[in-house]
This record gives C-alpha cells, structure tokens and sequence, in this order.
C-alpha cells in the first residue's frame, strides 16, 4: 500500500503544493521523520560543490556541519511563504513553495535563506516567466522590512532534466542558485534518499523508525512513477494488456497515418481508430473508451480536463484540436502552427486553460 498514490487517486491529486509540504517536512530537522538534517545537509552540500566560497559560515572540514536541532544553528522552514514586489508600476505578489533559514543561534541571526521552487511537472513552467526573478525581489523586500539581510540562494525543484527547466533555470542570472531534480539525475531527491537509506544499512547513521521509512520509501515509490496514481497505472497496464499498448499511445500512431492539411469529422476519426485498433490487436475497441481518449486528445475540447489531462503540455495527449466552432471537424494540432489555440487541462483550480504559445515544450515532437 502506498499511502500518496492512494491519495492522489479518484478525483484526486496529490498536487504541487502537497508534495511540497511533504518536502518541508522531510528537510526539517525538528520533525520527526527519523532523518535528522541529513537531506537538507544533502542539499547544501551540492551547494557548496558549485563554489566553495558558498555557505562558508555553516562549513566543517570542507563539509556542510550538522544542522540537527542540537547543533550550533536553528534550521526555520516556511512553506507558501508569500513576498511582495513592485513590478512596471503595479504590485506584484509571489508565493514561494519553501523557505529554509539557517540561524546562528549564538547571535539568533539568520544568516542564511533558501528559496525552493518546486515543479513536479513541466507543464507548470511558462515561457519567458520571470517567477525565479520575482521571488528573488520579493524575497529581498522582504528581509529589507526586518533587521536580517542574510545571504539568499535559490534552489529550483523540477521533475527531471529538460530543456524547459533548463531555459527557465538560466534566465536567472544570479550567481547563488542551484538547479535539483526530483528523478534521472544523480543530483535529485529520489538519489539523496536512496543514499540515505544506504548509510542505515551500513550502519553509518542511526536507524530510522519503521513508520518514517515506510512512509520514506512510499514517497519514492511515487516520485519514480511521476506522481502518478494507483489507478493511472492500472488503466495504463489494462490497456497495454488488451491493445498492447495504452490507448492513448495507439490514437497518437494512429495520427500519424492522418494528413496534416486535412479536416475530419469526429465520426470520421472515430471509425477509423476503431478498425486501426482492431487491424492491430485482433481486439474491437469499446467505444466508450474510444470516445473518451479522442475527446481528451482535443486540446480546445473544455471538458478534457475531466478526463484527467493535466498539463497543457503533455504532448503524448494533444494531438488534435477542433477546426472551426461548430466543435463537428478536427484537424491535427500543430503548437509552432497553432499557437493561438487555447489548450484546456485540470488544474489545481479546476479547468483551466492557456495559449499554446505560453507553452514551453520540454522535448517537442515538432522540432
């Protein structure tokens, strides 16, 4: 049993601002997940690897010293921490996912912040956003109100290495920040944990309590499957069983064999996926099923967002898009054509909706 997975299922999803809350806690050494500061030592060394000179006042023999609650410095960690910033004239606010403070408990100074933005998917990155940039400001602002100026760094959490984050990641041009990868990187989360949990087996850290490893290890489970849901995985695995491969997957071979320039009705497309699917696998499609992936694949189709789509980039979904308004004809999506299109997904406030050309493609098939 996985408790996140089982979280994020039904109508549900565990989102970006719950796995962050989760993270806090795990970076927090006052918390009692069993890990002490380990993570966050974890973090702040690859910190120090960019430039020694980084971090130096929480330094030991070339290493980040012990941040446990019974070392020379307090560790305050605050989630959703909210910085204001002028920008064009107009005010401006931005909500940073976590805010760790490292405080010098013989002077109680903070002498460090850390900022982490965290992305669990690429489809929360938008073009040419300035987000890093304006907490940045704000964050600065906001200890210019209090009698601390400590040394601020920037962390960016996204899922795996792209082009996307990457634009993003370099648009800052700051010195103190660092790009952490949540998997397929040997800087990521999912990696430190692992190591982590290395170092109990080899007897080189205390134990950790069953519940808190258990808990642990469900989180990792979960980051390796995107963050993905019990029933996600099972429906993917049932259709790549039946058809032999998931639905959604066949519907984009099948695009492929459709011409670019041309408009097809609905009815059209649905005859034809059903005997391209039956040609294929020797079984009929249920239309139900059917139905549902080519309305999901519709990227100006409102209601695709009930069908569990949500990013607005996820290119294995969007594949067509309606042609005119009478919502009867579709012709295949094409985001360096179309940039104009309003793609709909579910977001964290229900159905949401945003223009192609806002969308940055981490790995783009139209390249």
């Amino acid at each position: 049993m996985n408790i996140f997975r089982i979280l994020s299922s039904n109508d549900g999803s565990i989102n970006e601002p719950n796995v962050s809350s989760f993270l806090a806690y795990l970076l927090d050494p006052n918390e009692d997940h069993g890990i002490s500061s380990l993570l966050l030592q974890e973090l702040l060394n690859d910190i120090k690897e960019i430039n020694n000179e980084f971090l130096s006042k929480i330094q030991y023999n070339n290493r980040i010293a012990d941040l446990s609650k019974y070392s020379g410095y307090s560790i305050n960690i605050i989630p959703e921490l909210s910085v204001n910033l002028e920008k064009k004239g107009k005010k401006k606010r931005r909500d940073i996912d976590i805010i760790i403070e490292i405080i010098d408990n013989k002077t109680n100074e903070i002498i460090y912040s850390i900022c982490l933005e965290n992305k669990i998917t690429d489809s929360s990155i938008i073009k040419d956003d300035s987000q890093l940039e304006d907490e940045l400001k704000g964050l600065e602002n906001y200890y210019s109100e209090s009698n601390f100026t400590p040394e601020i760094y920037i962390i960016y959490l996204t899922p795996m290495p792209s082009n996307a984050s990457s634009n993003s990641f370099e648009k800052l041009e700051y010195e103190k920040k660092y790009h952490l990868f949540w998997d397929n990187h040997e800087n990521s989360i999912f990696n430190k944990l692992i190591k982590i949990f290395d170092k109990e087996r080899d007897g080189l850290i205390d134990p950790i309590n069953n519940q808190s490893s258990y808990l642990i290890k469900s989180f990792l489970s979960f980051i390796q499957t995107n963050f993905k849901s019990y029933i996600e995985e099972r429906k993917e695995k049932l259709e790549k069983k039946n058809y032999g491969k998931p639905v959604i997957d066949l519907l984009k071979d099948f695009s492929k064999t459709l011409n670019s320039s041309e408009e097809y009705t609905i009815d059209y497309i649905r005859n034809k996926f059903s005997e391209y699917v039956l040609n294929l696998s020797g079984i009929e499609l249920h239309n139900s099923t059917r139905n549902a992936h080519i309305s999901l694949s519709i990227v100006n189709e409102k209601n695709r967002g009930h069908y569990n789509v949500k990013r607005p980039d996820d290119e294995r979904k969007n594949i067509f898009r309606f042609s005119n308004n009478s919502r009867k004809k579709i012709k295949l999506y094409n985001p360096k054509i179309d940039t104009e299109i309003s793609i709909y997904y579910k977001g964290e406030d229900g159905i949401e909706c945003i223009k192609s050309k806002e969308i940055t493609y981490a790995n783009s098939l139209y390249n």
